[in-house]
C-alpha cells in the first residue's frame, strides 16, 4: 500500500481530538474509501491495534488534511558595488544559466543606452561597455532567448525618434549585434509588448505608439531566420489601439495574454481589460471576463508568467488615482484574479518598472521605475 499524496505534516490526528488514537485509523479508512480489510498491515487476518501503529509509524509523518497556503515575501536586495543610475521604461531579463540579471536602457533625464549585469551570487552590479551597442532608448522590449544564449530587444524611442530595429546581446561574450532583417517589419514604436513564444522560437510583439497614433497590430519575429510575419487578424475583435500595456506568454494554454495600457484617442486611459491571443490554431483575439475582483485599470505595470504555478503575476502600475504597489495573480484555468498579500515591506508604489522571474525556484526580481518619490534604482526579490 502506498501513502496518499498529501502535503507534509507531523500529525495523523484525523478526528481533531488533539491526539492520535484508534478512531483516527478508521476515519482515515472511511475517508479514502477502503474496506477495513485493506488496512491489515501486519497480515494477521484482521484489522487490529497493531495495524494502526504500523500505519502511524509508516505514514503518519507524511500526511495532512489540506495543502498549505503559499507564503510570499518581499526583500530588498543590497548591492556590494555602486548601482546603476535610477531609471524607468527600461528592460530587465534574468539570465538563468549565469545566474544574473541584465538591464538595458530606459530613461532618467534623457534616454539611456547602457547595459548592466547584476550577479545574484556576489550581489554586485557591473556595467558592460560593448561596442557597437544599440542607440539609447526607452519604452523598448526585451526577452531572454535561452536557446541562443542572448537577450533580444526591439523598438523604443529617444529624442532622435522611434525605433524598429532588432538587437541581440550575446550573454557569453557580452557583445551586441544588430540583426539583419530579411522581410518587411513593424512600424517604429515605443510602449509596445513582446513575448517569447518558446515552442515556435519566435518573438511576438503587439500594439504600441508613435506621434502619429497608437497601433493594434501583432507581428512575429522568427528568432532563427530573422524574418517578420504580420499576424494581425483580418477580422474579428481585437484589443483597442494602445501603448504602455503588458503581455506574457501563457505556456499552459499556448496563448499571449495582454493587459491594461493607455488608449488615449481610441478609448480609455488607463485600460483594465484582459485579452488572449491564440497562438496554436486560430490566431484570434478573445477578451477574457474573469470572475470576482480584478486589478484596477492601469498603464505601465509589470507582468510576468509563473510557469511553475500556471499563473500571471502583475505588480504596480499607474492608475487614474496614482501609482500602485499591489500584487495580483491571474489563474488562466479558473479565469480568476486573486490579490496576493506578501509579507515584509513592499516596494514603494511605482510605474514603468520591470520584473523577471525564476519560476522553478520561486523568485521574482524587480528593478527601477518611477513614482511620487522620484526615479528608482532599487532591486527587490519576491520569494514564493
Amino acid at each position: 500500500m502506498s501513502a496518499p499524496a498529501l502535503a507534509q505534516t507531523r500529525t495523523s490526528d484525523f478526528d481533531g481530538s488533539g491526539k492520535v488514537d484508534f478512531d483516527d485509523f478508521f476515519l482515515f479508512a472511511a475517508a479514502f474509501g477502503g474496506r477495513e480489510a485493506r488496512f491489515d498491515l501486519n497480515d494477521s487476518g484482521q484489522v487490529d491495534l497493531d495495524d494502526f501503529f504500523l500505519f502511524a509509524n509508516d505514514f503518519g509523518k507524511t500526511l495532512a488534511p489540506a495543502t498549505p497556503q503559499q507564503t510570499l515575501e518581499w526583500t530588498q536586495i543590497p548591492s556590494t558595488t555602486p548601482v546603476p543610475p535610477g531609471r524607468f521604461d527600461h528592460t530587465l531579463i534574468l539570465d538563468l544559466t549565469r545566474r544574473r540579471l541584465v538591464v538595458f536602457g530606459g530613461r532618467s533625464a534623457g534616454s539611456l543606452g547602457d547595459t548592466w549585469v547584476f550577479d545574484l551570487g556576489s550581489r554586485s552590479w557591473r556595467e558592460v561597455r560593448a561596442s557597437p551597442s544599440p542607440p539609447a532608448r526607452h519604452g523598448h522590449t526585451a526577452l531572454y532567448d535561452a536557446p541562443r544564449r542572448r537577450m533580444v530587444i526591439f523598438g523604443g524611442q529617444s529624442s532622435a525618434g522611434f525605433f524598429n530595429d532588432v538587437w541581440a546581446f550575446d550573454l557569453e561574450r557580452e557583445m551586441w549585434e544588430e540583426l539583419a532583417v530579411s522581410s518587411d517589419r513593424p512600424s517604429p514604436r515605443y510602449g509596445l509588448s513582446a513575448i517569447f513564444n518558446t515552442p515556435r522560437n519566435r518573438m511576438i510583439i503587439s500594439h504600441g505608439f508613435t506621434f502619429q497614433g497608437r497601433f493594434d497590430d501583432t507581428w512575429s519575429f522568427d528568432l532563427t531566420g530573422n524574418a517578420w510575419t504580420n499576424l494581425t487578424p483580418v477580422s474579428g475583435p481585437r484589443p483597442l489601439k494602445r501603448c504602455l500595456h503588458e503581455a506574457v506568454y501563457d505556456g499552459a494554454n499556448d496563448r499571449m495574454l495582454l493587459f491594461g495600457g493607455c488608449s488615449s484617442g481610441a478609448g480609455p486611459c488607463p485600460q483594465g481589460d484582459l485579452w488572449a491571443f491564440d497562438l496554436k490554431t486560430t490566431g484570434a483575439w478573445t477578451e477574457l471576463k474573469p470572475s470576482g475582483g480584478a486589478p484596477g485599470a492601469r498603464s505601465n505595470p509589470a507582468l510576468v508568467y509563473d510557469s511553475a504555478n500556471r499563473r500571471a503575476l502583475l505588480f504596480g502600475g499607474l492608475e487614474a488615482g496614482g501609482d500602485t504597489n499591489d500584487l495580483w495573480a491571474f489563474d488562466g484555468v479558473a479565469q480568476r484574479w486573486t490579490k496576493l498579500s506578501p509579507q515584509g515591506p513592499a516596494p514603494s508604489p511605482r510605474h514603468s518598472h520591470d520584473v523577471a522571474i525564476d519560476a522553478a525556484n520561486g523568485r521574482l526580481f524587480l528593478f527601477g521605475g518611477t513614482g511620487a518619490a522620484g526615479i528608482k534604482d532599487d532591486l527587490w526579490e519576491l520569494k514564493f
